[in-house]
């Protein structure tokens, strides 16, 4: 992997808190140190690996190929950490609007589920499922009639290659109604233009207490009709899906009640791509959180990156064809964000349009300043060649400050 860079040359330590300041270190000095540790590591490298993990495993010698169809009876939740492109959430974090507010939600289940809400279930068809289109939506309730214990009602999709569910727990006592409890208390948004043609929606209940997987064979539960119920409350029309989760149970659909606003015309996110990278200031470190950001591509054309984490504490620009972005152009470059602590895999430190993206992972690079201001750049890699970039499906989760990848994880989404 060549690259041009100025005689001279001096790197710091990753940027990170152990910097070590070495005059002496040249860009081909660094690399050939990192080269070398890399494959003690990690094994051999295929000559026709291209780094890029969006669609596929790692060919690295020995590698455990985790990428194919998992194991049906791992659901990941879609309203945790493993949303993979497929959902997006609103919350104060991130600056936007809440567009269900939490007392509206509250006001609906107290106030007028039992004498408005239920009748109306009760009293609408059955509906084949075929959702099309993006949703915002928001956990309204859970009942059960039959008395028996304690469930969680479930609805997800089986797509060969991930799993996705989101999970409501019914009433305590195995009777009556209770408000959604599923984790986070704020919208979220569903594109089903994203989900695959091939996926296989269930429905089910299960006795399962582990609040992060259900443990089904979803083929076993397919998801096949629901109610779609409009209401007026207070001159304000709501729509809610209703869902049957658990066909032992004698009541309505009702097991697992949404309220929805539906989202026309909204552009969805055809591809994306998240990008790791290694600054080469410490050839032992290979936590590839120096720089995280994903490319985007939108239905409607757009392309954007959003900057995830900056794990380094000297200045980067990021390439993208023909656009870039600067980390001091906003953040103190001599600090390090979202690679500490409190991860958040969703956070938005930047975006910036990039017209010029073609798609091709050689269209990336980050250029790095050394502690002296003068600049290496560090390129998508050759393949075959030992990578300081790397691509992956935007759900994969970076790792916090010095905590090398494990060679059986090389790149592997988390949970697989």
């Amino acid at each position: 992997m060549a690259v041009a860079v100025t005689a001279g040359v001096v790197l710091s330590s990753c940027g990170k808190e152990e910097n070590v300041y070495n005059p002496d270190m040249v860009y081909e000095t660094a690399f050939t140190k990192y080269e070398t540790s890399f494959i003690q590591q990690y094994g051999p490298i295929d000559p026709n690996e291209t780094w890029d993990f969006s669609k596929r495993g790692s060919t690295l010698a020995g590698a455990v190929q985790t990428r194919g169809k998992k194991s049906s009876n791992y659901l990941d939740d879609w309203r945790g950490d493993q949303s993979y492109g497929y959902v997006w959430h609103y919350s104060d974090k991130s600056g936007e609007t809440e567009p269900m507010p939490e007392n509206e939600v509250n006001d609906l289940f107290n106030n007028h589920w039992a004498n408005t809400i239920l009748p109306a279930i009760t009293a609408a068809r059955e509906i084949e499922w075929n959702p099309s289109g993006s949703v915002i939506f928001r956990e309204l309730a859970t009942t059960r009639t039959d008395g028996s214990s304690n469930k969680y009602f479930a609805i997800g999709i089986d797509d060969g290659e991930y799993n996705l569910y989101l999970r409501m727990s019914s009433p305590d006592n195995g009777k009556g109604a209770k408000r959604g409890t599923t984790g986070d208390q704020h919208a979220s948004s569903l594109d089903f233009s994203k989900i695959p043609s091939n996926a296989i929606w269930y429905a089910c209940a299960t006795t399962a207490q582990n609040k992060n997987k259900i443990e089904i064979n979803a083929s076993d539960f397919p998801l096949t009709y629901f109610k779609e119920v409009t209401v007026t409350i207070n001159n304000k029309a709501y729509t809610f899906w209703c869902f049957k989760c658990d066909p032992s149970d004698a009541g309505t659909y009702a097991d697992m009640v949404l309220w929805v606003q539906k989202v026309p015309n909204v552009p969805s996110m055809t591809e994306c791509k998240r990008f790791m990278v290694e600054d080469l200031g410490d050839a032992y470190d290979k936590d590839f959180n120096d720089v995280v950001f994903d490319v985007a591509t939108f239905s409607d054309g757009r392309k954007v990156c959003y900057v995830r984490a900056l794990g380094g504490t000297l200045d980067v620009t990021i390439h993208i064809g023909n656009e870039k972005w600067t980390k001091s152009s906003k953040y103190n470059k001599k600090q390090m964000y979202n690679t500490e602590g409190t991860i958040d895999y969703d956070a938005n430190l930047a975006e910036f349009e990039v017209p010029s993206w073609n798609g091709m992972n050689t269209s990336i690079s980050v250029d790095v300043e050394t502690q002296d201001g003068s600049y290496y750049g560090v390129p998508f890699p050759d393949p075959g060649n030992v990578p300081c970039i790397t691509a992956c499906r935007d759900g994969k989760q970076w790792r916090k400050e010095r905590s090398q990848i494990p060679s059986t994880e090389w790149f592997t989404l988390p949970n697989e």
